[in-house]
């Protein structure tokens, strides 16, 4: 498959928004750190295959590769956001499913104020409400690193930050970093069930089938007092 400047460029964002070295990108296409830099040089072609185990790593859809990144290292800041404004004192962190929906609920309601997603990352249909493609890879990622906890409690996984990146938000506007802490602070307190209910209400889940990518377009369509806080309706 023929490779682009363009494309290697693409990669080298995805690995550096990822916090991927280039050796352990190169070990997961079985290639030395030698050959795997022509790549990011845009002098060596990707198989198909190669394609699809870099999409793999970086937690996207193969044809993202091919157009415009999202913005991993602003998702990466919306993450770390949520855990400090959602941090609950009685769990001593915040439940990996409740912040799976509240980077959602952040993404989303940005899109129904301003038109444009926060990150850009795609969600998908899951049995517990929608969830980024790249949350699970971003989780996994930042558990090896040690920027992380994941501590067992109660058939759940609670997340809590170890890291100086939960103070670190200089990719989100005043106004982001606003809306994700009004966003937590809505939820902060309740129980993980009512903010998958929540998310299982909106049009956006309610559209679109299982593992199915759900449009951000959807949104826009929800009642205005329905968009990321619980009503009694």
């Amino acid at each position: 498959m023929g490779n682009t400047t363009q494309l290697a460029s693409r990669i080298t964002k995805w690995r550096t928004d990822s916090g991927l070295t280039q050796q352990e990108v190169a070990d997961k296409l079985g290639l030395s750190r030698q050959r795997y830099i022509l790549v990011e040089k845009g002098e060596r072609d990707l198989s198909t295959t190669e394609l699809t185990v870099l999409s793999d790593l970086f937690g996207i859809m193969p044809d993202d590769l091919l157009r415009d990144p999202i913005d991993m290292a602003k998702f990466r800041q919306m993450y770390f956001a949520c855990l400090k404004f959602a941090y609950d004192e009685n769990c001593e962190g915040v439940k990996i499913t409740k912040l799976a929906k509240l980077l959602y609920l952040s993404d989303f309601t940005n899109f129904y104020q301003q038109l444009a997603p926060m990150s850009g990352v795609k969600y998908r249909r899951m049995e517990y409400g929608p969830v980024a493609d790249a949350f699970f890879t971003l989780t996994d990622e930042l558990y090896y690193r040690g920027k992380i906890n994941v501590t067992p409690k109660e058939k759940a996984k609670i997340i809590s930050s170890t890291s100086r990146e939960q103070d670190n938000f200089d990719k989100l506007s005043t106004n982001e970093l606003g809306l994700i802490q009004e966003i937590c602070e809505v939820w902060k307190h309740k129980r993980t069930e009512e903010i998958v209910n929540f998310t299982h209400e909106q049009l956006p889940w309610r559209s679109c089938r299982d593992g199915e990518f759900i449009p951000y377009e959807l949104i826009i369509q929800e009642e205005p007092d329905h968009v990321f806080k619980p009503t009694s309706r």
